[in-house]
């Protein structure tokens, strides 16, 4: 039987191939739009922490992640053994698997990049032991794109930092009791406090109803879809079309050449667990930070021996994300109220204003304490996570606490990689990620920078004491939610795995829009900016077509 034809494979269904998949489907091509994991329903979301949090198991492995027979493997340095690690272990790394990707289960804060982020080696030079690079475009240029994405898919906050050509879609949530404690603190230390940019609706936007401002927001999936996912927003916008075919529960094992070394589509294991053969003229890597360099580099053939975009030994370098943790203050009185969905208090310290360069954001971030993160880093040192003691602090101080969570830029490691495990195969046979990964050292004086302002505001704001995390110089480990770079756009074939456009360099209708592409972290959540970049590449595609450049 002959493979089926389509103009565009988009391989990844999260922040950025959503976008992709509606903007092509909307300039009239055929697409096809992959994801790993299941299309959930409104229906299928529920406030049980037990049952329904992201972080939470069932039967089918995580709620929103890989199944439980997934592996991976780790190491914090190159030249080290790696050993093998699943979704259960912290080293395995952040992967959402389902349409929707991140965005279906994410808090929603929408960020645009601060403009130095775009020029971090042009303002602080070749920084020791890091692989920092410009970006191949400026915010300027991406102004528009982050704009576009805003209002595409709806997000409501106040006008802060960055200069903007149009206001934000929606007025930001209404304050929380949290933010009544916050704020006047904040004014009274000379800060300039906002309402954080969040993907949620505020008021009625597009026919999706307004946030309920329930407690349960961050890990669990909206079943009024008041959250901005792709999901909801551009991924249905894109089905409606008629030209976007949705294939969730498939996985795709590599990317196909022709005769002549030209990608001509992809082989994937449908839902009913057989191999197919699919052809499509353009292909777009959507899969994440960690598993797009996988696919890249399980492509290979004798025109790619080592994979596709691999040349210059690119492909999965430079991985890397913005490093977060949080302070908890606690209170003789109660400063929480329960309402969602969280973050209505932020400031911002980037550049400029840092003792420490970059900097990043400090915002609140739960409206309550969810239970999974209880027993970690918010009980006094030596308490146990169980018995009485433990139990007593929770029943006195857990309206009685306010969560800051604060965020600094990544920088990309010399020898921080994901490439392919040697040895290791995960069920279908297909050599899985290989992760080295560690923090750069600059990343622990930015925390400690961060920790010092956090403090300060709670005890400002009337806590009786604070609980932090402790900061680990050059901490090893896997990586979070916020991955990046791993398939770095920029100028420069021999440093980079994409140029301007998105495009894979050296190889015709081959496409990055996700995490990957990023050249560095920002020092904030990264899905706005994974959309605008998206929105980018997407208008590169549409152009390439109409000129006749990618049509052959």
């Amino acid at each position: 039987m002959a493979a089926e034809q389509f103009d565009i494979a988009i391989i990844g269904a999260g922040a950025g191939g959503g976008v992709v998949a509606k903007e092509l489907a909307a300039a009239g091509r055929r697409v096809v739009l992959f994801d790993r994991g299941r299309h959930f329903a409104e229906s299928d979301f529920g406030h049980d922490e037990l049952s329904d949090s992201q972080e939470m198991w069932n039967r089918h492995g995580l709620r929103f992640g890989p199944g439980p027979t997934e592996v991976r493997t780790y190491r914090s340095d190159p030249g080290q053994p790696a050993r093998r690690v699943t979704p259960r272990d912290y080293e395995f790394s952040s992967l959402a698997w389902c349409v929707g990707g991140g965005t279906l289960s994410y808090q929603a804060l929408a960020w645009r990049f601060h403009p130095g982020t775009f020029r971090l080696k042009s303002l602080y030079g070749a920084i020791p032991g890091s692989t920092v690079e410009d970006y191949p475009l400026t915010y300027e240029e991406l102004e528009p794109y982050y704009t576009k994405a805003e209002y595409e898919l709806g997000v409501c906050g106040e006008p802060y930092g960055p200069a903007r050509s149009k206001p934000y879609p929606m007025p930001p949530q209404e304050d929380n009791r949290e933010a009544e404690v916050l704020w006047p603190a904040a004014q009274r230390l000379g800060w300039k406090p906002f309402h954080p940019p969040l993907a949620i609706t505020s008021q009625e936007y597009r026919g999706r109803m307004p946030c309920i401002r329930c407690p349960n927001c961050l890990s669990f999936g909206c079943e009024v879809s008041a959250k901005s996912s792709t999901a909801v927003t551009v991924i249905p916008e894109a089905i409606k079309t008629g030209l976007c075919v949705l294939r969730p529960e498939t996985f795709v094992r590599e990317i196909t050449v022709d005769a002549r070394g030209r990608p001509s589509g992809v082989i994937y294991r449908d839902a009913k667990g057989a191999w197919q053969e699919l052809r499509a003229k353009v292909i777009v890597v959507s899969c994440s930070a960690t598993e797009s360099p996988r696919l890249l580099l399980n492509s290979k053939s004798k025109w790619f021996p080592d994979g596709i975009g691999n040349r210059y030994d690119q492909v999965g370098r430079h991985v890397h994300e913005d490093n977060a943790s949080a302070v908890f203050g606690f209170f003789d009185k109660v400063v929480g109220d329960a309402l969602g969905p969280g973050p209505s208090y932020a400031v911002e310290f980037q550049f400029e204003q840092a003792g420490v360069p970059p900097g990043g954001v400090m915002y609140n971030s739960f409206s309550r304490l969810p239970l999974r993160v209880v027993n970690t880093v918010a009980r006094p040192e030596g308490m146990k996570s169980w018995g009485r003691e433990f139990k007593d602090f929770y029943r006195r101080y857990f309206w009685k606490h306010i969560r800051l969570y604060y965020s600094v830029h990544g920088f990309p490691r010399e020898g921080n990689r994901v490439d392919l495990d040697p040895e290791v195969r995960d069920d279908y046979g297909v050599p899985v990620s290989r992760i080295t990964h560690r923090t750069h050292a600059w990343n622990a004086k930015q925390q400690e920078w961060f920790v010092t302002r956090v403090e300060t505001l709670l005890k400002e704001a009337g806590a009786t004491f604070t609980i932090h995390g402790r900061i680990v110089p050059e901490h090893a480990g896997g990586i979070g939610q916020h991955q990046c770079s791993s398939c770095r756009m920029g100028a420069d074939p021999e440093s980079s795995v994409a140029d301007r456009t998105g495009r894979v360099h050296d190889v015709p209708n081959i496409y990055v829009a996700d995490g990957s592409l990023m050249t560095n972290a920002g020092g904030s959540n990264p899905s706005l900016t994974i959309q605008a970049l998206a929105f980018w590449v997407s208008e590169h595609i549409v152009r390439g077509w109409k000129g006749g450049g990618l049509n052959g």
